[in-house]
């Protein structure tokens, strides 16, 4: 019996392990490669909806392009190439309705040839794309309107509020 309890001293004693500190620097430096990750991953999934948004874009914006060609209007039954130059009341915040003609028609498209899109999707931040044949593409250098199609981007604001991380396409400007 004693020399059992003498081994375990001399053997405890003797061994090496990690002392507390070394055991937090440890945890610190996961912990600081952890946050790394986190950061780039938020990156790289914002800048995978700034791309799904510029993509769906694209496609109404070619879909507008289909109704253009076969109707000679643009949603909102405005005439191709017909720039509001600031005039409210014309726009179309909820791109799946008739009056768009995306989608389904309101009877009134000369020569509609649709649907040109299935169905519409929402941005990637959950809101609806819209068509605003007034919008001021460069509100701080002075009034240059354009019809476009567009995403009011991840903070959501829009309708006549113009901002940097609005994502549209150009129909036509003045």
């Amino acid at each position: 019996m004693l020399f059992s309890s003498t081994f375990f001293r001399k053997h405890l004693s003797s061994e090496q392990g990690f002392t507390l500190l070394e055991m937090l620097v440890v945890i610190a430096i996961v912990g600081v490669l952890a946050a790394a990750v986190l950061a780039s991953l938020n990156q790289a999934r914002g800048n995978a909806r700034f791309s799904k948004a510029r993509a769906d874009v694209k496609e109404l914006r070619n879909a507008i392009g289909f109704l253009e060609n076969d109707s000679y209007q643009w949603p909102s039954h405005i005439t191709v190439n017909d720039i509001q130059s600031g005039t409210s009341g014309n726009e179309i915040w909820d791109l799946s309705l008739p009056i768009a003609g995306i989608v389904q028609t309101d009877g009134l498209f000369y020569k509609w040839q649709g649907p040109y899109m299935k169905a519409l999707p929402k941005d990637p931040w959950g809101n609806k794309y819209f068509f605003d044949p007034d919008y001021d593409i460069d509100p701080g250098a002075g009034e240059t309107w354009a019809a476009v199609v567009g995403s009011f981007g991840p903070n959501g604001v829009g309708q006549h509020i113009y901002d940097s991380d609005n994502i549209y396409e150009v129909f036509g400007s003045q």
